[in-house]
């Protein structure tokens, strides 16, 4: 799998938009659980990219807690070496053709049986 650098940068104050999850204490590598619409890791990173690196620090051995301190710390830039997830987000897919189910339809034929 082939790694990415990415570089996020915040004004003062503003966080950083995304939830991290795993780490050495969760015997689960991190990775990016959330991304927060129109903040910086928006575009950036994505949810199910896993971080290999934050700065020069490798977080194989890192516990959740380290990997937060390692990016709170770093200021208004911080620097990720990820492995690109695969895309959660489906909302570029459309139907083909007609959508054949109706679930208030489905749900109103139950109601009656009953």
């Amino acid at each position: 799998m082939a790694q990415t650098i990415v570089q996020l940068h915040r004004n003062p104050g503003t966080p950083w938009g995304f939830r991290l999850q795993g780490g050495r204490d969760f015997s689960s590598e991190l990775s990016v659980k959330k991304i927060q619409p129109g903040s910086p890791a928006e575009g950036h990173l994505r949810p199910g990219d896993r971080i290999i690196g934050i700065g020069n620090a490798v977080t194989q051995s890192l516990t959740h807690m380290q990997a937060n301190h390692l990016i709170a710390s770093a200021g208004n830039a911080v620097q990720f070496t990820i492995i690109r997830g695969p895309s959660t987000d489906f909302s570029h897919i459309k139907p083909s053709g007609p959508v054949k189910f109706s679930p208030w339809k489905y749900s109103q034929q139950q109601q009656n049986h009953h």
